[in-house]
């Protein structure tokens, strides 16, 4: 009997909850409005779908119980842990970040498949579970229960890496424990030569697709803008991530409110992210379109939602974001 990676017995397996399920319509959905992002047993249906027709002996269970576990560590079922309470970083967002993976994953496999450098049934498990667990560093423990999750903002990677490497040692994955490492490729802070140096070309691509994954979910997602005006900033207060200390010891104020957030959020794509996403990843969203047959929707709608936000920050007026975003997690968001 496995144990699990909080050394706890084994609970019994049960099935994924709908959650949300009810309020699936396309502003629940994903990029290509077909998975309800409200829906972890929709997103591994997905998911599973379409690895085990790209891969034969793929074990679909282990893919299941890990949005099991996801569910439970992110609803405070999980033992030793807390509920979820950032809700930018909630459920949705992991799950996201494991379709976009497992996606682009699929789609390196189209066209790596015959030359000797397709990743495998393993490897490709391993690349949705990495993307799955990539932020339950945010996830507090019993003992930190006075403090915001937002607040390990500068630890998560690590503390995300430390779990995961417990959990796949305890499960059928568990020669590929160590490569739990590869979440530190979603870790703006470390060098991304640092987190793939010594491996295998196989697992440096899955490392980039990785850090991709986390960030093409993001920013093509339906509410991204929303998100981060009512959630991201939050986080940030939270975690005094919205400020700094300047070189005399003073408080340098980086976001002055949700609006000068969005406001700076271009440059931060055009300087960092994007320069992350074409040179430290070497384009590995190239491998989206031949998921898709030769379309992107990623890439379509982080420019829609890149240019939308342009358009205000050019009119100075942010009254288009009248979406109200819900995050998924057991609490409404203060």
């Amino acid at each position: 009997m496995r144990s699990t990676p909080l050394d706890q017995p084994v609970r019994p397996r049960r099935g994924l909850s709908p959650l949300n399920s009810t309020l699936f319509d396309v502003n629940q959905s994903d990029v290509t409005g077909t998975v309800n992002m409200a829906n972890p047993a929709a997103v591994a249906d997905a998911i599973c779908s379409f690895m085990a027709s790209r891969h034969e002996g793929f074990d679909e269970d282990i893919v299941r119980q890990g949005f099991i576990d996801l569910e439970d560590i992110f609803w405070g079922r999980y033992p030793g842990l807390l509920p979820c309470d950032t809700p930018y970083h909630d459920l949705r967002h992991s799950m996201s970040t494991a379709l976009a993976m497992a996606r682009m994953v699929d789609g390196y496999e189209a066209v790596h498949g015959s030359d000797g450098h397709a990743l495998g049934a393993d490897l490709a498990t391993l690349g949705v579970l990495l993307a799955l667990f990539h932020d339950v560093g945010f996830i507090r423990r019993l003992s930190e229960a006075g403090i915001n999750g937002a607040c390990l903002i500068r630890e998560h990677e690590q503390r995300s890496v430390d779990f995961t490497r417990v959990y796949l040692a305890a499960g059928p994955l568990a020669p590929y424990a160590e490569y739990a490492e590869l979440i530190h490729a979603t870790n703006f802070a470390k060098a991304t030569t640092a987190t793939l140096a010594g491996l295998s070309p196989e697992l440096i691509e899955l490392g980039k697709m990785l850090g991709t994954s986390d960030l093409v979910s993001q920013i093509a997602g339906r509410y991204y803008l929303e998100r981060c005006h009512h959630f991201l900033f939050q986080e940030f207060v939270a975690a005094g991530a919205d400020r700094t200390v300047g070189p005399g010891g003073e408080t340098v104020i980086l976001y002055a409110s949700p609006e000068d957030l969005l406001r700076k959020t271009p440059g931060f794509y055009d300087h960092l992210v994007k320069r992350r996403l074409d040179e430290n990843f070497s384009c590995a969203y190239r491998y989206i379109a031949p998921h898709f047959g030769g379309d992107d929707p990623y890439v379509r709608a982080m420019q829609r939602n890149l240019d939308f936000l342009r358009s205000m920050i050019a009119r100075d007026d942010f009254s288009g974001l009248h979406r109200k975003p819900v995050p998924l997690m057991p609490v409404p968001a203060k």
